[in-house]
């Protein structure tokens, strides 16, 4: 039976300014169009003011992002794990991946990850990304290890695991349906290799190679483009499979009518009572709504003051999304103590 390997497109979320990648996740309900290119596409350059162009890009397919608290059965699982991202491709028959996640303030970690007949438990060290927000230049690079299963047979796997900010510049895309897309990105580049092991006879019987990257908008809230390549093989388990994944930002490529979270300030964060929002370039706010980690709304105003009470909201992660009286949206994150 021919596995899913994993794809680990998950580590997105806000880009700020002056190359730097303020948070870690995408919003909740985030949609992304499958994306097939006519050709290999040059993701090549690296470094400073660089430039890349994907044509041809045809759809073929939607994902969308939703996030959960842990149950109390996945948190014994994958311990630490704070958040849980399911990525689900719609169809006539939908398939999800679910990844584990860790946030704490000693940064971003994968507890785990599970697709298809796949998953893996980074339970004995979590695999680091980082303490954000990342700028260019920053490189997080160490172990990863922990248990794996795969239709019925367990082992366990060790390698290393690296995420780098490795370049900036401009990205324009085009594809057969949507508008031409150019702005300037901010990317990160995930990289793993695992090998696998059935302790105490059966070592090394199989590799996860994976190269992940993620191009964040500077002037926006969310993430431009996502790409995953993946080659899992492994002869003891009958397996030798390269998977690869295109995924544009469905509203974000479609619209370029943005502003850049950087503008507003919002504090205090974390709150307990209230928050206060304020506009550094004096942007008129036309309405604010706030969402949970699960994509619920719990608030929403069109008479828009500078204090917002958030007293009644649970504790946790929520995202404030802004709109302007010029139709402009911003997307900023908050904790509720």
């Amino acid at each position: 039976m021919k596995t899913k390997l994993l794809v680990l497109a998950l580590f997105f979320s806000f880009a700020g300014f002056s190359q730097t990648i303020a948070l870690y996740n995408t919003n909740p309900g985030t949609n992304f169009t499958i994306v097939t290119p006519a050709a290999a596409l040059d993701q090549s350059p690296t470094g400073a003011n660089v430039f890349w162009t994907f044509d041809n890009l045809t759809p073929a397919g939607t994902n969308i992002d939703t996030y959960a608290a842990p149950d109390a059965t996945q948190l014994t699982t994958y311990p630490g794990t704070t958040e849980v991202q399911t990525i689900t491709t719609q169809g006539m028959t939908p398939t999800s991946s679910v990844f584990f996640l860790r946030e704490d303030g000693t940064g971003n970690y994968i507890t785990g990850a599970s697709q298809g007949d796949i998953v893996l438990n980074y339970n004995t060290t979590n695999a680091f990304i980082g303490l954000f927000p990342l700028s260019f230049g920053a490189n997080n690079s160490g172990t990863a290890a922990g248990t794996f299963s795969y239709q019925g047979t367990n082992g366990t796997f060790t390698g290393t695991f690296t995420a780098t900010v490795d370049a900036y510049g401009t990205l324009t895309m085009t594809d057969a349906v949507a508008n031409d897309y150019v702005a300037n990105v901010t990317r990160l580049r995930i990289d793993q290799s695992l090998s696998f092991s059935i302790p105490p006879i059966f070592n090394d019987i199989g590799t996860l190679t994976q190269t992940t990257y993620y191009y964040y908008d500077n002037n926006a809230s969310n993430i431009a483009f996502r790409y995953n390549n993946a080659t899992l093989v492994s002869g003891f388990l009958g397996i030798n499979e390269t998977t690869e994944t295109h995924e544009r930002n469905t509203s974000l490529t479609l619209s370029r009518n943005a502003v850049t979270a950087a503008q507003f300030e919002l504090y205090p964060n974390p709150a307990n009572d209230f928050i206060t929002i304020q506009s550094k370039d004096n942007l008129a706010i036309k309405s604010v709504s706030i969402v949970d980690v699960q994509g619920r709304n719990v608030f929403t105003t069109n008479s828009v003051a500078s204090r917002i009470s958030v007293a009644n909201l649970q504790q946790g992660m929520y995202f404030v999304t802004l709109e302007t009286t010029s139709g402009a949206v911003t997307t900023k994150k908050f904790m509720k103590q």
